[in-house]
């Protein structure tokens, strides 16, 4: 009888690619979770100053917004709330950043797969297809993890008065609350921003791999993904 050791060297040699890039999509999500954790206080502090215009009994005075400058904001997070509070909702956004970078790595690789396969595709420019892969990779990625996305906002912007307590119990608010539409909010202005950002992020990461590989600065097979 195999061992689960034997079974994944005998995967490995019968999937090089696959398990390749599922590597890829591992590595890629621990340093976006290490990324995020690192920054998440400026993230904290942007999306108080994205809302405040909403929430005018925030305002020391009632008129002028409390969160206009970096420093001021980061001491009014720590004065009001604590050292923990600039990592407020970051739990949510490292359960978001695995799935979703699983999901666009693998569906653009899919993505390509099937252009390559399909006659009336494969006629299409090499830059085209991998554009349309990368868009539809993260299109794909948006729509399956976006209310994780909502629920990350939410914990972030919550400032003294918590109503939420955490992922599951925001999720769980937000659904009854507002139904299924509630986690779903701004998935229009997330699907124009993230789809062509990451379609032109694919597309040009291999064509300048390709250009530094015939410079001979980075040798590297066309193709290659």
């Amino acid at each position: 009888m195999e061992t689960l050791d034997q079974s994944m060297q005998v995967a490995i040699r019968r999937h090089p690619e696959t398990m390749k890039q599922l590597k890829q999509v591992f590595a890629g999500g621990i340093a976006g979770c290490v990324a995020k954790t690192s920054v998440a206080p400026l993230s904290r502090v942007t999306v108080l100053m994205q809302v405040q215009s909403m929430r005018p009994h925030k305002f020391a005075d009632g008129l002028n917004p409390n969160n206009l400058y970096l420093r001021d904001s980061l001491r009014k997070i720590h004065r009001e709330e604590g050292f923990r509070a600039f990592w407020k909702g970051n739990v949510a956004t490292m359960v978001h950043r695995f799935p979703y970078t699983a999901v666009t790595f693998y569906a653009n690789a899919l993505f390509r797969r099937q252009l390559l396969q399909q006659p009336s595709t494969a006629r299409l420019p090499e830059q085209m297809r991998h554009l349309i892969a990368g868009g539809g990779g993260a299109c794909l990625a948006v729509l399956l993890v976006h209310p994780l996305d909502v629920v990350k906002t939410r914990l972030m912007v919550q400032t003294r008065k918590q109503y939420y307590s955490g992922l599951l119990d925001a999720l769980q608010k937000i659904y009854r609350d507002e139904g299924r539409p509630g986690l779903y909010r701004g998935l229009g202005v997330s699907l124009c921003s993230a789809v062509p950002t990451i379609a032109v992020n694919f597309a040009l990461f291999d064509e300048f791999s390709r250009i530094y590989g015939d410079l001979g600065l980075q040798p590297r097979p066309r193709g290659h993904f």
